[in-house]
């Protein structure tokens, strides 16, 4: 019986022996985790700090924008939040000691001026419901809806000239005012001005490809049905090097999809004549999901074609933007989901974008952009990858104005 106990108890110290072992060889990372209290990375003589700890609201931002180890690697992670105000962030870098885990708190501002186009004359009729200024072009990178309202004394009852001030204020307090002349009338009189057809001053793509063609650059254009049946191999011979094809789009907002009706004839052309391809589509989408459903209703028609060059994002409707009651953010937000769908399922993502929207517009992106400027040289300081020239291109081998792209191979790897 002793002989058992003493055995017994031999066993049960082996066990503890190997079990302390273990702990102290395999967890020692973990040991350390919990002998080290979170503490704020302002008071660690390791870490230092490169700036205000302050955050635009919508901009991307990574842990190594702001600070550095300087005994030690950090792993670098992007700051995540979603609204105004205080957000801590975890993070872990490595020295002699192991792995050491600190916070580091980021205050997320908004300094921004809300966006607004507003006619410096407008005429209303007497009586018009004072909620007209709502109808003006109103944006903002944090608010869904920004308050607005006519300062000055004038009356929308009585007919008159009235010198007034349009005044927008986001919940920052970040404001906008601009000065209006409001004109009541009795009743507005409809005019009507004959259609002009404007002549087309035509840009020569040859003249275009000698001007922009570097070993660093490939010249190329961007069609849908409006240029009706190409000829691939006339734009082969033109010195054509890539085609963006029109895949389709949205029948407007909360509208049906649609297929090109010459994207089939298009893509299989391009293909055959040994054309960099790639899509876009026109989307009016307003949520996240919606934006998620297009993109797969495109993935799903690319099937069994081959592309070398992106899907893109393509969102042009801002003359509607008051309708959908979002903000800027949030705006591109719904472009991400359809760009996180497209690399999801192996495809290359873009979004499409004219300067002016992409200054003013849509906020920060990790994905590449297509960069719209009917000029000579763009002054376009933002990062993209290929730059759509002008909208009057002439090729032999379409009838009509196309548009002419420039893409840039030290931005894009095929």
């Amino acid at each position: 019986m002793k002989k058992i106990i003493l055995t017994v108890l031999i066993l049960f110290l082996a066990i503890g022996i190997g079990l302390l072992i273990y702990f102290k060889i395999f967890n020692k990372d973990k040991e350390t985790v919990e002998k080290i209290t979170y503490t704020d990375a302002l008071l660690d003589d390791n870490i230092k700090v490169n700036d205000e700890l302050n955050i635009e609201y919508g901009k991307i931002k990574y842990l190594s924008d702001y600070i550095s180890i300087n005994n030690g690697n950090m792993k670098d992670i992007e700051i995540k939040y979603e609204d105004l105000g205080e957000v801590e962030i975890k993070f872990m870098y490595k020295n002699d000691l192991g792995k050491n885990y600190r916070t580091i708190k980021f205050n997320i501002v908004d300094t921004t001026d809300p966006w607004v186009s507003v006619p410096s004359y407008k005429t209303v009729e007497k009586g018009t419901d004072p909620e007209f200024i709502n109808s003006f072009f109103c944006a903002d990178n944090h608010d869904s809806f920004v308050e607005r309202h006519l300062e000055g004394e004038y009356s929308l009852s009585d007919v008159g000239t009235y010198y007034v001030k349009y005044v927008a204020t986001d919940i920052a307090g970040n404001k906008v005012v601009k000065d209006m002349t409001l004109n009541v009338v009795e009743k507005i009189t409809p005019s009507y001005t004959p259609k002009q057809n404007t002549p087309i001053n035509y840009l020569s793509y040859n003249d275009l490809y000698n001007e922009y063609k570097t070993n660093n650059t490939k010249v190329g254009i961007d069609i849908s049905r409006w240029q009706g049946d190409v000829d691939f191999k006339k734009l082969k011979d033109s010195n054509v090097e890539f085609i963006m094809i029109r895949i389709g789009g949205q029948d407007g907002i909360d509208g049906e999809y649609y297929i090109d009706s010459k994207f089939k004839q298009n893509i299989e052309g391009a293909l055959e004549n040994g054309f960099d391809v790639g899509v876009y589509f026109y989307s009016y989408a307003y949520t996240e999901k919606e934006a998620r459903k297009q993109a797969k209703f495109v993935v799903d028609n690319l099937k069994g074609y081959k592309l070398t060059l992106p899907i893109v994002f393509d969102w042009e409707c801002w003359n509607k933007f008051n309708e959908f009651k979002i903000s800027l953010y949030e705006l591109t937000k719904v472009q991400n989901s359809f760009l996180n769908y497209v690399n999801e399922k192996g495809y290359k993502s873009a979004r499409y974008g004219s300067k002016n929207y992409l200054l003013k517009g849509w906020q920060d992106s990790k994905h590449l952009t297509w960069l719209a400027h009917y000029i000579s040289e763009t002054n376009y300081e933002g990062e993209y990858f290929m730059w759509q020239r002008c909208d009057t291109g002439k090729v032999d081998g379409i009838y009509g104005a196309v548009d002419v792209d420039i893409l840039y191979l030290d931005k894009y790897k095929f």
